[in-house]
């Protein structure tokens, strides 16, 4: 089950890592900062930044929460698991409720809620989305469509939450991942052309060297600025590299475009 463990907004970082490194082992499953796609736009270009989506929050996926008690009075820091007192004023840890599991179950791959798609008319009013935001698109309470972000209200972790979701729009940079949904999404709606932006089925030999391997390190300085991935695989016939990165505390994996990302040399790193 999930707990969220509370701190402050800043430290969650060095709590994981701390957390990981003392807690005896077994006391929990897994710990994870759920992350956001932020976009950044400047001079019309768009670049991703990763955001924290709930400061002062880590979720840890375990099964009897008091066995982590002495490793946080070990914290000197505010650090507390969220939960309530029974008649007795005993403390009770409360698991995350299966609805809002589900809730973020449906933002987040891997840690990371990735950017939606949206499809705009020349007034600015959205007629398609693709992504997460398409599951919440009629409780948005605030767009900023120049800005790429939409504002979502919901009701989550017991209190009411304004949850920001990035937006990517038609003209900017090409994303592997985002291009499949788009496809998917256009077949689901009866479309017999589902092709976007063309290059992610061009048909290419297996055995041809693209010159991206698995260990190298690139960037995608037009969209990821100076975060630097490590690849972990390349499909050649789609020219699709998936490639990791570490970011607070946890591995996170990026699909990318062979043709759009830069080798990073020895003295670069």
């Amino acid at each position: 089950m999930w707990y969220v463990l509370q701190t402050k907004s800043g430290d969650e970082h060095d709590l994981k890592l701390l957390l990981d490194r003392i807690a005896e082992k077994g006391v929990y499953k897994d710990s994870f900062i759920p992350l956001y796609e932020e976009v950044r736009r400047r001079d019309d270009k768009c670049r991703i930044i990763f955001r924290r989506m709930f400061p002062g929050y880590i979720f840890i996926d375990m099964d009897e929460p008091e066995k982590l008690i002495p490793t946080l009075k070990k914290i000197p820091e505010f650090t507390r698991i969220l939960g309530t007192e029974d008649d007795e004023g005993k403390k009770m840890f409360i698991p995350v409720s299966e609805e809002d599991e589900g809730f973020l179950r449906t933002l987040i791959e891997d840690g990371v809620m990735h950017v939606s798609f949206v499809d705009v008319t020349k007034n600015n009013r959205i007629i398609d989305v693709v992504g997460p935001l398409a599951r919440y698109r009629n409780r948005i309470t605030k767009l900023k469509l120049r800005n790429r972000e939409a504002i979502v209200e919901v009701n989550a972790f017991g209190k009411e939450r304004r949850i920001r979701f990035g937006l990517w729009e038609e003209g900017d940079p090409r994303l592997p991942w985002l291009d499949d949904r788009r496809k998917e999404h256009k077949l689901g709606q009866g479309s017999q052309n589902g092709d976007i932006q063309g290059q992610g089925d061009t048909a290419i030999d297996p055995i041809i060297d693209i010159g991206i391997h698995p260990g190298d390190k690139v960037t995608y300085e037009e969209v990821y600025g100076e975060y630097i991935f490590t690849v972990e695989k390349v499909d050649v016939k789609k020219r699709v590299v998936y490639a990791a990165m570490e970011l607070l505390g946890a591995v996170r994996m990026i699909e990318l475009y062979a043709d759009d990302v830069q080798l990073v040399t020895e003295r670069e790193e």
